[in-house]
Formats: structure tokens, C-alpha cells, sequence
């Protein structure tokens, strides 16, 4: 796995609670192409209802991807990611009103505003302090809205092969 992704993944990776979260990888040759961590929530232990939506929690893609320009965004990658994502929410994940209560749910950093919004479509809600001197900006997937995504992306890309 690369060594300079600017996010610490192998530390994350040993605080997933992986009773209700999970990261894949993406990879192509041998070589990790990107990374997403998602979670399903509501979380309940013991395991009683089924979760009512996914929220992706952080998405990277390698960063080799990124080419010569170092703000160069991760399509398709970045929506691989998504599209994988919101399979697992559209499989697992019970919404109670189809028409207003999100199946997918991100916060994105400014940069990534513009990615999010323009390139994969989903619903942009508005911006919030997440941190200290940190704003987030919200996104969001309704039920039908998640499935139009997966249908664009598997139309222009296919659907990826398990080996």
C-alpha cells in the first residue's frame, strides 16, 4: 500500500468498529487504488432493526491517481467507492420515508465540494462546523436518487468483476 496517502488509514483502520463500519480498498494490479470507511447506522447491539442509512465516513484515492496535478479529483475512483457504497446501503438499509430520509449520507471538505456536487450528484445540503476551525459540507442520497447513481455508473462503467 502506498505510504503517502494524506490520511493515516492504517490508524483508522485500528479504530473501525467493525460491528457497523467496514473499509474496502480498491485494487487494480496488485496496487490499492483508493479507499472508502462507511458506516450503517442506527447501530444496535444486539442487532435488533436494520439500519437506516450509510454515512461515508472518509474516501481517498491513491495518491498516484492524482496525476501531476495535485488537486486533480479521483473520477472514477472516488465513484467506484461511492457506487460500492451505496450498493451496501441500497442492500442493507431500511428508509421509512423514501421521499425524504437519506439512504447515503458524506461530509466533504471544501475542496471536494465541487466532486460531490457536480460529478457524482448527490444532494448538496448545506455547510457546518465539524470541528474546531473545520467546516463540513453536507450530502446526502435519497433511496431513488442512490439508485439512479448506480444505474449511471454501471451504464458508463459496468459492474466490476469478483475474482
Amino acid at each position: 500500500m502506498p505510504n503517502n496517502w494524506s490520511f493515516a488509514w492504517s490508524e483508522f483502520w485500528q479504530n473501525t468498529d467493525f460491528d457497523c463500519q467496514n473499509i474496502i480498498k480498491l485494487v487494480y494490479n496488485d496496487e490499492v487504488w483508493g479507499l472508502v470507511r462507511y458506516g450503517l447506522y442506527p447501530y444496535h447491539d444486539p442487532y435488533t432493526d436494520p439500519p437506516k442509512y450509510i454515512e461515508v465516513e472518509h474516501l481517498e484515492a491513491n495518491p498516484q491517481s492524482r496525476g501531476e496535478m495535485a488537486n486533480r479529483f479521483l473520477e472514477p475512483i472516488g465513484k467506484w467507492l461511492i457506487w460500492y457504497a451505496t450498493k451496501v446501503g441500497l442492500q442493507y438499509c431500511q428508509v421509512k420515508d423514501k421521499d425524504n430520509d437519506p439512504l447515503v449520507v458524506l461530509v466533504a471538505v471544501e475542496q471536494a465540494v465541487s466532486y460531490y456536487k457536480d460529478k457524482v450528484q448527490m444532494e448538496y445540503l448545506g455547510c457546518d462546523t465539524i470541528a474546531p476551525g473545520e467546516d463540513g459540507y453536507a450530502f446526502r442520497f435519497l433511496k431513488k436518487a442512490a439508485t439512479a447513481f448506480c444505474q449511471r455508473h454501471e451504464s458508463q462503467w459496468g459492474e466490476p468483476k469478483q475474482l
